[in-house]
């Protein structure tokens, strides 16, 4: 173990019965440890174990890289900086939860969907819209989609797609 500040590396790792003093860097599931040679002593998959108080934490090596530590709160000339994985954490295991649908009766639809996490997506026309709204009889309706068509902002918008359209 190099003589390192405990301002930047706070941390002890133990590997192969060596005791390092390192950074942890959990955002980026890295170790910075600093080292004395260019050989690097970590390789992929080895397990090197944190050491916080009495208690203990595993980390796989997933990659390696050697830097130059610049000297940086150690005498050590490199760090090694582990790509590492938490052994010691439990995966997260997204349950669905199920739910039950009951259907009393027929059901006659299209686009139905019935569960959990369900998504529809439905294009149309404006012109599949306007015969929706014809063949309705509502008049309400039909009034909504002749005040929509004679709004200044939507004509303006109709009107610069179709130039759009027809330009292509």
């Amino acid at each position: 173990m190099s003589d390192n500040d405990d301002f930047f590396y706070p941390d002890r790792f133990q590997f192969n019965k060596i005791i390092y003093s390192g950074q942890r860097m959990s955002s980026k599931n890295q170790l910075l440890i600093p080292i004395d040679s260019n050989e690097c002593p970590f390789d992929i998959g080895d397990i090197v174990t944190q050491k916080v108080g009495s208690k203990e934490r595993f980390f796989e090596v997933l990659d390696w890289q050697l830097q130059s530590s610049l000297e940086v709160g150690t005498n050590a000339p490199y760090i090694a900086a582990l790509s590492v994985q938490a052994l010691d954490t439990k995966k997260q295991i997204q349950q669905l939860q199920s739910q039950t649908i009951n259907f009393h009766g027929s059901v006659s639809a299209t686009n139905l969907q019935a569960g959990n996490s369900n998504t529809l997506s439905q294009t149309i026309t404006l012109q599949q819209l306007e015969d929706a709204i014809e063949k309705s009889g509502d008049p309400e309706a039909k009034k909504l989609w002749r005040k929509l068509l004679e709004n200044p902002t939507i004509a303006g918008i109709i009107t610069t797609t179709a130039g759009v359209i027809l330009g292509s």
